[in-house]
C-alpha cells in the first residue's frame, strides 16, 4: 500500500466506527504556550483530556502533523544516520474522551492493521504494563495473542504521564518483526532490545489514572484513550522495507534529489563503502529536511534567530550543507521542496496555498547560508593556523562550537575538517558550550503549563456557552451602544455574584457591542452603567465565544441578572475601524507592488497606528513605499463601499478572498470587500466608506527576520497631523536656508530642498578632499621609510613598514598606505591612526606578495593585540582598536607573521 492508500484506510476504518474526523492541527500549538511545536496527535485534545473544554463528539479520528526537532522531543541529530528518526512524521491517532476504553481500543487497532491491512498476526508482537492484567488478559482471550507474544515492562517504557500532575496511565504496544534478515547482534535483535528487527507501529494510552504529586494516583471518572501510529512507520513495514527512507514517503524525494546531485542512493551500501555511506545519509537528510521546512512555512513558521524560527534555520542550513557537499550547484535543497509541495500539496492543501511564500524564502535562506559556509570554513582555516603556531593540536571546544551554533557546523564536520590538518577537537568542551546554550534556550522559552486562572477561564466559559449560547456581538455597521443582561461575574479565580467599587474582574453578558480583541485589532474600551453600579471596560477577549469584559467597578456593584447600558468609547474605535480597513488596502496594495508573494505574517491595529508584518525578503525603496501609499490613498479617495458577507472558508476561498497566514477558521466566515481592490477574510470592525479613512501615510519600514518586513502606519487625523508637523519643519528649514518660495512657484516650478542637501554635502565632500590633501601633503615620507624592515616570506623579498599616525580620516590614511605600497615597490605597510574613541587601521600588500602574505589575517593579528577588530582582502584590509598603549605589541604581531 503506498502512504496516501494507508493514510485514507485509517480514517475511513475509524469513521465506520463511529470516530469523527477531525483535520490536523497546526504545528504551532494553539493556546499551549507548554509546546514549541505540535509533536503528538493528542496535542490537539489536551485541554478535553484535562476536562477543562467538551467536545460535541466522543470519538476522533486524525492524521496528525508533527515536529520533533526542538525542545523535549529533539530528533534532528538523529536523522539520515538511522531508519526511523524524522523531523517531521504523520500520526495516525484514534481517541475516545470517556467513550469506551481498553477493550474496544485493543480490538480496534488489532482488527485494522490484521484485517484492514492484513499484517500477518505471526510477526505481531504487544507489550503492556508490569501491572496491568486487565490489558494483557484482553490481548490473550478478546485478540488471541499467544501469551509467549505478550510482554511486560516497566513505567519506563510502558506508563504515560501528560505531567508531573495530570492524567496519566499505562500503555499497550505493538511490534512488527521485520525478520531475522535485519543487521544488528542477535543480542540486541530481540523484543525489548536496542536492536531494529522489532519496530514499534502503534501505541495505545489507557488514560485512567489522575496524578496527584508523590506517586499518588486517583481513577479517573471518565477513563480515555489516545493512541498512536507512525505513518512513515506503518508504510515501511506494508511495503516490506527495512528502512521509513525506502518508502514512496521519500524515495522520489531522494531520487529527485540524486537526479540533481548526480550522485546515487545505495540501498544496501557496504559499511565500508564510505562514500555511499555519506551519500545516503545527505540525500535522507535532504528528503527529510525538505518535509519539515515545507511544512513549518506552510503554517506560519519562518526562519529567524529564536523561537521556533531558530528550530527551522537549523533545520535548513543543515539541509543546505548537506546538498552542498553533494554538489557545487546551487537550488537543490529548494527543488527537493517544491518536489515536497507536489507530493502532498494535495493532502495539506496549505502547502500549495504558500508556494510562492515556501520557495522565496528557501532561495533566500541557501543564498544567505552558502555564504555563511564559506565564511565558517575560513574561520576553522584561521584557528588552525593560530594553533599550529602555538604547538598546539586540539581545536577548543568553544571555537568548535561557535562554528556549529552560529555557521551551522556539525560537529562531525569540524572533526573531519581538523582530522585532515592532523588536529582533534575538544569534545568535552564543545558538549559543556552545546549544554550551556540548551539551558540558556530553555530559559528563554517562555513555556508554562497552564495556569490556574487560564483553566478557571476555559473551563467557565465553555459551561456558559453550552448554558447560554456564545456572546452576540452586535459592534458592526459602527454600533458603539447597546443593552443587554449580566450572566457572569468572577475575579478571574473564581465565579462570584458581584463585584463592589473599586475592585477589578470580568464580566460576561448575552450581547455585547464591546469587539473581543483578535485578527492583530485590540479589544474596545469603555464603560458600563445601570442605576446600581458602573465601571471602566478597560480590555475585552473572547474564550469559547464568550466575550469576557475585563473591568474596574468605579461605584456601587455590577451584579449577575442586572440590566447594564455598554457604552464603546466612540473616537478610540471610529481610529481602530480607519486604521484596520487602511490595512487590508495596505496589504492588497504590497502585493500589487512587490509581488503576490506578500502574505500577512502578522498584524497590530490600534487606535493610533496599525502595524503589518509582511513576507518580503528586502527593504521597500523610497520609490515602492511611495508607490504603496499613492495606491491605498488613491482607493480611499474613491470613496468604494465596504460590504461584508458571510460564507464558507471554501466560498471565500473561490471568490479570490486572501486569508491570514496560518490561520485557522470555522464553518462561517466574515469576508470584507473593498471595491475591486481588496477581499480578505476578518472579522475585525471596518469603516463603511474608504472615504472615510481620509489619508494614509508610512511612518516606517523595516526587518523583522529574514524573510519578514514591517511597516508602520497612520491614518485620518494622526496621519493628517503627521504630515503638516513635518510640512511646517520644512517650510521653516526652507526659510532658515534662503529656499524660500510662494505656493504658485511650487505648483510651476518646485525647488526640491534636497537637491540644496545634496549640493552643500558635495561642498564640503570637495573642502574635506581638499583639506586631507594638505595634511598628506605634509607627511614626512622618507622618515616613516626610513624605519623600513626587509624580510623574505616563501622566497619573496619584500619592506615592512608600519607607522603610528595622528591622523582620523580614514580616506587619508588610505591615500597615505597607497603612496607607501608604491614607494616599497614590494612589501607590507601597516598604518595606525588616531581618534578619540576609536582608532583606524590601514593595512596593505602589494600584489607580488598577497599570496604570501595576507592584509586579512595581518590586520586581525593587530587589532586583536590592541584590543579591536577588522578583516579584508589578502592585498587590502581595515579595522579599528580601542587601545593605542598596545602598538607596541601589535607590530610585534605583525613581525611574527612576516617571519622579522
Amino acid at each position: 500500500m503506498k502512504v496516501h492508500e494507508i493514510r485514507q484506510s485509517f480514517i475511513d476504518y475509524f469513521q465506520r466506527h463511529g470516530h469523527q474526523h477531525v483535520p490536523s492541527s497546526r504545528l504551532t500549538p494553539e493556546n499551549d504556550p507548554t509546546l514549541l511545536f505540535t509533536n503528538a496527535g493528542m496535542n490537539q485534545f489536551k485541554n478535553i483530556f484535562l476536562g477543562v473544554e467538551q467536545s460535541d463528539f466522543q470519538r476522533a479520528v486524525s492524521v496528525q502533523k508533527c515536529v520533533r526537532a526542538g525542545g523535549k522531543h529533539n530528533d534532528l541529530d538523529n536523522v539520515g544516520h538511522t531508519a526511523r528518526h524524522h523531523t517531521f512524521f504523520e500520526m495516525l491517532g484514534n481517541f475516545s474522551f470517556g467513550d469506551y476504553f481498553k477493550k474496544d481500543a485493543i480490538h480496534f487497532a488489532w482488527d485494522f492493521l490484521t484485517q484492514e491491512l492484513q499484517l500477518p498476526k505471526d510477526r505481531l508482537y504487544v507489550t503492556v504494563f508490569q501491572d496491568d492484567d486487565e490489558a494483557a488478559e484482553i490481548w490473550h482471550k478478546q485478540e488471541k495473542v499467544p501469551k509467549d507474544r505478550i510482554y511486560r515492562f516497566g513505567e519506563k517504557d510502558n506508563f504515560w504521564r501528560m505531567g508531573d500532575t495530570g492524567p496519566c496511565g499505562p500503555c499497550s504496544e505493538i511490534f512488527y518483526d521485520l525478520g531475522p534478515e535485519v543487521p544488528g547482534s542477535p543480542e540486541d535483535n530481540v523484543m525489548g532490545g536496542e536492536g531494529d528487527r522489532y519496530v514499534e507501529i502503534w501505541n495505545l494510552v489507557f488514560m485512567q489514572y489522575y496524578e496527584e504529586g508523590q506517586g499518588r494516583r486517583t481513577p479517573l471518572p471518565k477513563p480515555s484513550i489516545d493512541t498512536g501510529a507512525g505513518l512513515e512507520r506503518l508504510a515501511a513495514v506494508l511495503q516490506n522495507q527495512l528502512s521509513n527512507y525506502h518508502t514512496d514517503a521519500f524515495q522520489s524525494l531522494i531520487q529527485r534529489a540524486c537526479q540533481f546531485s548526480g550522485k546515487e542512493y545505495v540501498l544496501q551500501a557496504s559499511e565500508k563503502d564510505h562514500a555511499a555511506q555519506y551519500n545516503n545519509v545527505a540525500l535522507r537528510v535532504l528528503a527529510d529536511h525538505a518535509r519539515a521546512s515545507a511544512f513549518l512555512m506552510a503554517d506560519g513558521i519562518l526562519p529567524s534567530n529564536e523561537g521556533r524560527g531558530y528550530v527551522l534555520r537549523r533545520i535548513l542550513r543543515r539541509a543546505i550543507r548537506f546538498g552542498r557537499n553533494l554538489t557545487d550547484k546551487t537550488g537543490i535543497f529548494p527543488d527537493i521542496v517544491q518536489a515536497v509541495i507536489e507530493q502532498m500539496g494535495s493532502v495539506y492543501t496549505e502547502l500549495q496555498d504558500q508556494q510562492k511564500l515556501i520557495a522565496h524564502t528557501i532561495q533566500d535562506e541557501e543564498t544567505r547560508f552558502l555564504s555563511t559556509l564559506d565564511q565558517g570554513t575560513e574561520i576553522l582555516s584561521d584557528e588552525l593556523k593560530k594553533l599550529e603556531s602555538r604547538g598546539l593540536k586540539t581545536v577548543p571546544g568553544e571555537t568548535a562550537f561557535k562554528l556549529y551554533d552560529t555557521f551551522g557546523f556539525p560537529i562531525d564536520l569540524t572533526s573531519l575538517m581538523a582530522a585532515e590538518k592532523g588536529f582533534n577537537i575538544d569534545e568535552a568542551g564543545f558538549q559543556n558550550a552545546m549544554n550551556a546554550a540548551k539551558e540558556k534556550a530553555r530559559a528563554s522559552w517562555k513555556g508554562k503549563g497552564l495556569s490556574s486562572d487560564e483553566a478557571f477561564l476555559i473551563q467557565s466559559t465553555q459551561v456558559l456557552s453550552q448554558k447560554s449560547g456564545e456572546s452576540e456581538f452586535k459592534g458592526y455597521h459602527n454600533i458603539t451602544e447597546g443593552e443587554s443582561q449580566c450572566l457572569w461575574v468572577s475575579d478571574g479565580v473564581q465565579e462570584l455574584k458581584e463585584l463592589k467599587a473599586g475592585e477589578t474582574g470580568v464580566v460576561a453578558f448575552q450581547s455585547t457591542p464591546f469587539y473581543a480583541e483578535s485578527g492583530g485589532q485590540v479589544g474596545d474600551t469603555g464603560t458600563l452603567q445601570n442605576a446600581s453600579g458602573s465601571a471602566e471596560v478597560l480590555n475585552c477577549t473572547k474564550t469559547n465565544g464568550i466575550h469576557l469584559h475585563h473591568i474596574q467597578v468605579n461605584d456601587g456593584t455590577i451584579k449577575v441578572g442586572d440590566l447594564f447600558q455598554q457604552q464603546v468609547s466612540k473616537p478610540r474605535r471610529q481610529q481602530i475601524r480607519l486604521n484596520h480597513s487602511a490595512t487590508h488596502l495596505m496589504h492588497a496594495a504590497l502585493r500589487k507592488v512587490l509581488g503576490e508573494h506578500v502574505t500577512q505574517a502578522g498584524s497590530l491595529v490600534e487606535p493610533h497606528r496599525l502595524r503589518f508584518d509582511f513576507t518580503h525578503n528586502q527593504s521597500l525603496s523610497a520609490e515602492q513605499i511611495s508607490q504603496v501609499e499613492h495606491l491605498v490613498n488613491s482607493e480611499i479617495s474613491q470613496s468604494f463601499s465596504v460590504q461584508t458577507q458571510e460564507m464558507t472558508p471554501e466560498q471565500a476561498k473561490q471568490e479570490g478572498a486572501l486569508a491570514l497566514f496560518g490561520e485557522k477558521y470555522g464553518d462561517q466566515v466574515r469576508v470584507v470587500r473593498m471595491g475591486d481592490f481588496s477581499m480578505e477574510l476578518c472579522g475585525g470592525t471596518h469603516v463603511e466608506n474608504t472615504s472615510m479613512i481620509r489619508l494614509f501615510k508610512i511612518v516606517s519600514e523595516g526587518g523583522v527576520s529574514a524573510g519578514v518586513r514591517r511597516i508602520e502606519a497612520l491614518t485620518g487625523d494622526m496621519a493628517l497631523n503627521f504630515l503638516l508637523k513635518h510640512t511646517q519643519e520644512n517650510q521653516h528649514v526652507r526659510q532658515a536656508v534662503g529656499l524660500q518660495e510662494n505656493w504658485t512657484s511650487y505648483i510651476d516650478n518646485p525647488k526640491p530642498l534636497m537637491s540644496w542637501v545634496e549640493a552643500q554635502k558635495q561642498e564640503i565632500k570637495n573642502l574635506n578632499k581638499k583639506f586631507t590633501q594638505m595634511q598628506s601633503s605634509q607627511t614626512d615620507f622618507d622618515k616613516i621609510l626610513k624605519h623600513a624592515e626587509n624580510f623574505n616570506k616563501e622566497g619573496e623579498d619584500g619592506r615592512f613598514v608600519f607607522a603610528d599616525l595622528d591622523i582620523e580620516d580614514r580616506q587619508m590614511l588610505s591615500q597615505i598606505n597607497d603612496r607607501l605600497r608604491d614607494k616599497i615597490g614590494s612589501g607590507v605597510v601597516v598604518l595606525v591612526g588616531k581618534g578619540q574613541d576609536s582608532h583606524p587601521i590601514i593595512v596593505s600588500v602589494t600584489k607580488n606578495l598577497s599570496k604570501v602574505c595576507h592584509a586579512g589575517h595581518i590586520l586581525k593579528e593587530v587589532a586583536s593585540a590592541m584590543g579591536g577588530k577588522g578583516g579584508g582582502r589578502p592585498d587590502f584590509a581595515q579595522g579599528a582598536a580601542k587601545n593605542r598603549q598596545h602598538i607596541a605589541k601589535a607590530k610585534t604581531s605583525a613581525q611574527t607573521l612576516l617571519g622579522l
